[in-house]
């Protein structure tokens, strides 16, 4: 889903009524992560200093290694400007190099929040959890609340700390612990509404801010990050497990992150015959399928490599793999 939504090359004749839904039915991708993060790493086990080392230990180096590969190939341009010293002083807090690294700051944040969120979850009802679970989601519906009613979404609101990706973070330990109390059907009607929704402010040219509305941060994406896990759950609990290039591929998906920008925009992007594709979505489409595979591949090729888990935090043994 995040390959397919960077595919598309910027472009003033972008068809918008292509553009507008890929994005908005690959937009779960960052609240469906996050939500299997905090279903796998919650409730946390050890103490405080011991989970965040095991934690950054995995994505620190990956990060820096990228960044670097990253802000090198943007000193190699000629058309960008960077200070050089200023942008490697600032890799602790902020990303350099690709916008595209910021998910990786927001995770590390949430690692930091995920021992604290833990203990309380530990010890929370079911009915606790819901209730701040549904305070995050009257955040997700400001920016439909603020065409009626005057709202404060600034450091200031009432709701500021139950703002933000901890929701999806605490929305997937909540989805695992407790399946099935809320029906599929409902989150399903979010995402259908919040679909026809933009396709009629399409249609019509009603202007609208699309990053407000069907962004990360709003109800009707949260609900199709929740639908498309209760329907993948639904469906992997009456087929037989996951195979063995699932497993791989899952373990691969951390670097295919990290690599897709480079296959895709500093080699597919500048490519005459993907710029010779006349029809959008199937350019777009090209492009996705190949960033897909060929980073992929990369990564296969890295993992075996003696301390891989350094550039895409995955390691495989060449030796077991041949015995299989």
């Amino acid at each position: 889903m995040v390959v397919l939504m960077h595919s598309p090359i910027p472009s003033p004749d972008a068809d918008g009524m292509i553009l507008a839904p890929l994005s908005y039915v690959t937009a779960p991708c960052i609240g469906l992560f996050f939500m299997v993060s905090g279903a796998l790493l919650m409730p946390v086990k050890g103490d405080y200093v011991s989970f965040v080392g095991r934690r950054f230990g995995k994505i620190a180096l990956p990060t820096l290694f990228w960044t670097l590969v990253y802000v090198a190939l943007k000193l190699y341009d000629s058309e960008s400007e960077i200070n050089l010293m200023q942008t490697l002083a600032s890799i602790p807090f902020a990303p350099q190099g690709e916008g595209v690294l910021w998910f990786m700051y927001t995770l590390a944040g949430l690692y930091l929040l995920a021992p604290i969120l833990s203990a309380w979850v530990e010890k929370a009802s079911v009915r606790d959890i819901e209730l701040v679970l549904s305070l995050w989601v009257v955040t997700l519906c400001y920016p439909l609340l603020k065409l009626w009613f005057y709202t404060n979404s600034g450091t200031t609101g009432i709701l500021y700390y139950f703002t933000g990706y901890a929701g999806y973070f605490l929305a997937g330990c909540y989805l695992k612990k407790y399946p099935g109390r809320i029906p599929m059907w409902l989150f399903w009607s979010v995402a259908v509404s919040g679909m026809l929704l933009m396709l009629a402010l399409k249609y019509f040219g009603i202007v609208y801010d699309f990053y407000s509305l069907f962004w990360y941060e709003s109800i009707f994406i949260a609900g199709l990050a929740v639908a498309l896990w209760q329907t993948v759950v639904y469906v992997a609990r009456r087929n037989r497990p996951a195979g063995r290039t699932v497993v791989t591929l899952s373990n691969l998906s951390f670097g295919i992150y990290l690599t897709h920008i480079l296959i895709m925009r500093h080699w597919l992007w500048d490519s005459s015959w993907i710029a010779a594709i006349s029809n959008y979505g199937l350019q777009c489409l090209v492009i996705a399928v190949l960033t897909f595979v060929f980073s992929a591949l990369a990564c296969l090729l890295i993992s075996y490599l003696p301390m891989s888990q350094w550039v895409i935090a995955c390691h495989m043994d060449w030796r077991k793999s041949a015995t299989k």
